[in-house]
Formats: C-alpha cells, structure tokens, sequence
C-alpha cells in the first residue's frame, strides 16, 4: 500500500464529524479506532497489512460467493445487579433470538424491504453476504451452550468515550465478562451505554486485527446497548431503532468502514470524500461519495445528494444520490450492502489471521451440537441435495439401524424431527422452512452425525 492511501486512511480515523445531540444514532467506532492505533503500534502495522492484503484481493477476485459461512456468536449480557431477568438490562431471550433472526435477514439479503425496497436507486448494486450467524450450541470447553452468558454487575452503564470504559464490559476484573476465543466465535456485549458527547452511543466494534494479538485479542467483538439489540423484549420502541446496530457494526468487524465522510476542513465543516472506496483505503466503488451524515428516514421520496460522484473514481458515470439505504451509512432505515462491500467482507473472512482476517471462524465447531463422543463415520452416510430447495436425502449404508434425525436452526431450535427411520434412504420435505443454514443430528446404532444443511428456497 503506498504511503498516501494509508496515510489517509489514518486520516479518516483522526476526525469525527460534529453530531447533533438530538441524534443517537452514533457508532464509536471513529475515536476508539484513533485511540487503539496511536496506542497500538502493532495493530496499526496490522491494519497496514490487511489493507495490502484487500488491495490485492480487489484487484484479483470478482465477486463470486457461492458458499454460506456460518458464524458461531456469543452474546454477553452485562446487566445491572437489579434487574432480574427479562427485566431493563438483563434483556429476554426472546430479545436475543430477534436480533440474530434479524442479521441473518440482513446479510442474506432476506430482509423484507427485498424485493420491493421503499426506493429502486440502487437495488442494482445490492447483494447477499453469504454470511449467517449462530447462537453457539458448544463452548469453549465442548459443553453444550445456549450462546448467551449473563453477568450481574455493579455498574450501571458503561462509557463509550472513556478509552478505558469502553472496554470494561469485555473484562471480568472490571464488571463485565471475559470474552471467549475470538478465533472460534464473534463475541457481543449488550450493557447499558451511557450517554455521550455528541449524544448515546449505539455500539461500535474495531475493524479487523485485534483477534491476532494475544495481548489485544480480548478486545475484539461488538459492543451494542441493550435497547438497541433486536426490536421486541426492551428494546427501543422508536422510529431510530430499527433493530439493525448490530449489523452495521458487523459491518467494521468484517472490514467495512461508513459510507459518509469522516473529514472535515480546517474549520470543522464537513466535506466531501468517497470515504470507503480506493483512495481511501477502503476498496468499495459501488458506494457514492457522501460529505456527511444524514440521519433521516429513507422513503420513496429521499433525493439526498451532497456530493457530485462524477469527481470521484468509481463505479457510476453519471452523479448519483446519496446511498443512504446502506448499512454502514446512519439512516434510522437501511437495507442494503453492496456488492463491492460483500467482496471486502469475503476477502475478511478468507484472509489468515495473520494478515489481520478471520478466515479462523469458518473451522470453528461452535455452532455444531456437542457430546458426540461416537461419530458415525461420513463414508457410512450421504446427505444430497445440498444445497437444496426443498427435499433432503438421507442415505445410510446398509444394516445402519437410524434412531432419529434432527433438524435444528442456527438458534438451536428443533423445527423437524424423525424417529424410527427403517429404509437406507430417508427424505425430509424442508419446503416450509425460510432458506439458511440448518444443522441435521443423525442418531443411529453406530454412533452419532452433524451434517449442516443448506436450504436455498
């Protein structure tokens, strides 16, 4: 990378645009960034080589996903000592289960603003992740989990703008909760923020790199305020939570940075800059430059365009509008990534984590079901189609005496369950489940089989 990219991407890290106090749509991801990087000069060398590294891959790999990775999480509830569960705080589970149901909706592009989103500008230019995500079914230690940790602390919220704060919640020592290996599992802490200079802060999360130092790894995952994780249980009841905090901070953890301008002049006014595209470090030219945050509803009618595209390297011959329907913009309505923004997400999710990236996750068996202690050998069984859109094949080799199979979502719920299966091949009817991940458990006389499923319907 040569000097003047990364110099500016140090750049984009060192100015926070003025925030109105009455807008709370804040993610602190700008000053910790500017902070973790002055402090941590490792991290900045790290960052420096992951960009290398996306430079390249940009420039060699057209988007061509074709495989759905799963993403085992853990959700750190780090609650008041007076809140019982279900209580302020201490959110239900039905709360938790409605956030995850909600990022994969999001980085499926299965949410229901698809196929009809409110406006068309740039439906075009929208894609899915191939990402999903887990509640963890085995911990750290092989246990069965729920994927949820809850912690009683004496603290009644938590400082975003603290350097020290910020990432008390991610500590035992300090009143929160360890977090679990980052290698294996996306760690999040849902606490109570306090509000802050500039107004409340949503969440925030580091960008890639933290995860391949052992002094620093502690650190990585998501922070997310508890009324802004999922939209049901205690979660804001408000035209600004729309539920999607912890998918634009997904959004960091996996490389992305925000769609608006993080530069100012000399006089502190927002400026124009195509903030996550090439020149900046950032490799996405499918988003339009944007001077500044908009923090409106986008409709049908939204023609907000601050910056004229036509100045900037990019994929548009013409100026655009604004991309403010996009996760990583602060709209109080998004529902869109990019497909350049996804290629960024995939080269995170394949890079070594020495080069700053978290392809470590796609071996994680967080999200398979433990205490197996007899596996059924795969030359004794095949799973076809699979992918698939409707039926599943179960082929057993002969005299295999089949108990049952089960069929769980990524949140650990059984949606379909057969016993007492005689025949070598067994075919499950999967029409009426949403498409995503699914994990099969074949309980048999020879021992036990997980076999992940994919329904494409």
């Amino acid at each position: 990378m040569n000097k003047r990219i990364f110099s500016s991407l140090i750049f984009c890290f060192i100015f926070v645009n003025i925030i109105a106090q009455e807008d709370p749509k804040k993610c602190g991801i700008t000053p910790l960034m500017k902070y973790e990087m002055r402090t941590n000069s490792q991290y900045k060398n790290i960052i420096e080589n992951y960009f290398n590294g996306l430079e390249e891959w940009t420039r060699s790999n057209p988007i061509s996903k074709n495989t759905v990775i799963t993403i085992p999480v853990v959700v750190h509830v780090v609650h008041k000592q007076s809140h019982n569960l279900g209580i302020g705080t201490n959110i239900p589970q039905n709360q938790i289960d409605d956030a995850i149901k909600i990022l994969n909706e999001d980085y499926r592009k299965s949410n229901s603003e698809f196929p009809n989103p409110p406006r068309s500008t740039f439906i075009q230019y929208a894609g899915d992740c191939q990402l999903e995500f887990c509640l963890a079914t085995t911990d750290e230690n092989g246990n069965t989990t729920s994927g949820v940790t809850r912690t009683s602390t004496a603290k009644t919220s938590f400082d975003a703008d603290d350097n020290t704060d910020s990432n008390a919640m991610k500590r035992t020592a300090t009143g929160g909760k360890d977090g679990w290996d980052p290698l294996k599992y996306l760690n999040i802490w849902v606490v109570n923020l306090m509000n802050s200079q500039g107004g409340q802060t949503l969440g925030y999360s580091f960008l890639p790199g933290l995860q391949s130092q052992s002094w620093t790894a502690w650190k990585d995952g998501l922070v997310v305020d508890y009324a802004y994780f999922g939209t049901v249980g205690n979660a804001a009841n408000s035209s600004q939570n729309d539920g999607r905090t912890p998918t634009h901070e997904i959004g960091h953890y996996l490389g992305l940075k925000h769609t608006f301008c993080e530069q100012v002049d000399a006089q502190g006014n927002p400026i124009c800059c195509d903030n996550d595209n090439t020149s900046n470090g950032g490799y996405v030219d499918d988003t339009p430059a944007t001077e500044d945050i908009y923090w409106g509803n986008v409709n049908a009618g939204t023609q907000n365009n601050t910056c004229d595209d036509t100045q900037y390297l990019n994929a548009f011959t013409s100026d655009v509008l604004d991309m403010d329907e996009n996760y990583m913009s602060y709209s109080f309505t998004t529902w869109m990534f990019s497909n350049k923004q996804i290629n960024v997400m995939d080269y995170t999710m394949n890079a070594s984590t020495g080069q700053g990236g978290r392809a470590a996750l796609k071996t994680s068996n967080g999200c398979m079901i433990s205490g197996i202690n007899d596996i059924l050998h795969e030359n004794l069984v095949s799973v076809y189609p699979n992918p698939t859109d409707r039926k599943i094949n179960f082929k057993f080799a002969m005299n295999i005496k089949v108990n049952s199979i089960i069929i769980q979502n990524v949140l650990g719920e059984q949606v379909v369950k057969a016993e007492n299966i005689q025949n070598d091949i067994f075919s499950m009817d999967l029409s009426t489940l949403p498409k995503g991940i699914y994990f099969a458990t074949l309980d048999t006389k020879k021992g036990r089989r997980i076999e992940k499923i994919i329904l494409s319907n």
